[in-house]
């Protein structure tokens, strides 16, 4: 049975989702680290994700992504039951990209290796097609609006350039749902904004973001709907239509 568009926490009711969550439980012992979570995401908008530490938010971004499996609950793609059962799940039937903190990307290779890597594209022979992989870099490079370049080493480019080689990964494999783990955590100041415009780019191609950060200005600057997490349940989600921090800080605590 697929769960009914319209939703108390969705406000989208003319919209059919692109991802549901019905339900989710997961427990670590005697911690119900999440309790009876449900959501919709949809198509081209970008999902705000707070709560204080302990809130929750990490294991169920980790259940959509993969890798814990829930307790119970139950996942609806396009209004189709599914199972997320591993990363390769999640990443390549569901199309959700996991964006790390720390990025995972291998600062000795130059962007064109790291966009690709674990996935090169071969040629006849068995051989690595470096000369497609550089020019479909180059071609998602553009779409991002980056001065990168895709022979450029990953070591030498800065916080917000690293933030832009993660995401092109997700752009070069066609992810629909991209989950952006404090992206702004580790960047100068004056980066931020770098980083905030290509969330804002990925919205506009019509993909669906998920920002989780601490940053809550960050929040409030790009995020359509904010979702409040608090002891593993959802507290509450916010239309972000003149919401300040303060509102934020106070459904939080």
């Amino acid at each position: 049975m697929s769960p009914q568009t319209q939703s108390p926490q969705s406000n989208l009711t003319d919209r059919q989702p692109l991802l549901s969550v019905r339900d989710l439980v997961k427990t670590f012992g005697a911690v119900r680290a999440v309790d009876g979570v449900s959501l919709d995401l949809f198509e081209e908008e970008v999902v705000g994700v707070i709560g204080d530490n302990g809130a929750g938010k990490s294991t169920f971004l980790s259940l959509l992504a993969g890798f814990h499996r829930p307790d119970s609950g139950r996942f609806f793609h396009r209004g189709e039951p599914v199972a997320i059962t591993s990363p390769r799940t999640s990443r390549n039937r569901l199309r959700i990209e996991m964006i790390y903190q720390n990025l995972e990307l291998a600062p000795d290779l130059t962007v064109w290796e790291n966009l690709f890597l674990g996935q090169e594209l071969r040629r006849f022979g068995g051989f690595n097609d470096r000369s497609s992989m550089s020019e479909r870099a180059a071609e998602v490079l553009e779409r991002l609006n980056t001065k990168i370049k895709p022979n450029d080493t990953v070591g030498e480019l800065s916080g917000g350039e690293k933030q832009a080689v993660a995401i092109g990964r997700a752009l070069l494999f066609e992810r629909d749902i991209v989950i952006m783990d404090e992206p702004t955590a580790a960047i100068s100041v004056q980066k931020v904004d770098d980083v905030l415009d290509l969330i804002r780019r990925l919205k506009s191609v019509g993909k669906t973001v998920i920002l989780v950060s601490h940053r809550l200005e960050d929040e409030l600057a790009v995020s359509d709907r904010i979702v409040v997490f608090w002891h593993g349940r959802i507290r509450t989600i916010l239309q972000n239509d003149g919401l300040e921090v303060n509102d934020l800080i106070h459904q939080m605590f």
